[in-house]
């Protein structure tokens, strides 16, 4: 990792396993004082260590619904919109650019079927989108990322 000691390591272990975690806690823990741990956790994330603080919603696979959503634009002039607002749909958790003529794919989750379906709609009507390509529902994740692992 990027010149880490043992205490920025111990501060990241500490968020990985709860990112609520009281700074005052981490402190009390890791034998630094809380504005210490407060300027070290703003270090790592301007050096891009920690890219970003996450909730995650309805993680019982049994009570959620995991899917794939293709959605090709009109042009490649309205594509940035897309982009931008599906970065803020708090059902969107991934939303990748595609090459070629592919357009944008949207990992979603959502809590039920119906939700699913009002979100497909609604990426229809919009204006900026030619089609919804493919709608690709998870049954089963077989391998999932490791979500403690740091970005090195």
């Amino acid at each position: 990792m990027k010149n880490l000691d043992d205490k920025d390591k111990r501060i990241l272990e500490m968020l990985i396993e709860d990112s609520r975690r009281p700074y005052r806690e981490i402190a009390e823990a890791v034998d630094l004082s809380e504005s210490t741990v407060r300027k070290r956790v703003l270090r790592l994330q301007e050096d891009g260590v920690i890219e970003r603080f996450t909730i995650r919603v309805c993680r019982e696979e049994e009570k959620c619904i995991m899917a794939f959503i293709t959605v090709i634009p009109k042009s490649s002039a309205e594509i940035k919109e897309l982009l931008r607002e599906t970065q803020v749909l708090p059902q969107c958790e991934e939303v990748y650019f595609l090459a070629g003529e592919c357009g944008v794919l949207i990992k979603v989750v959502v809590p039920e079927i119906n939700e699913l379906d009002a979100l497909i709609e609604s990426f229809k009507a919009r204006s900026d989108v030619k089609s919804v390509e493919r709608v690709c529902v998870v049954l089963k994740p077989i391998k999932q990322p490791d979500t403690t692992s740091l970005r090195v």
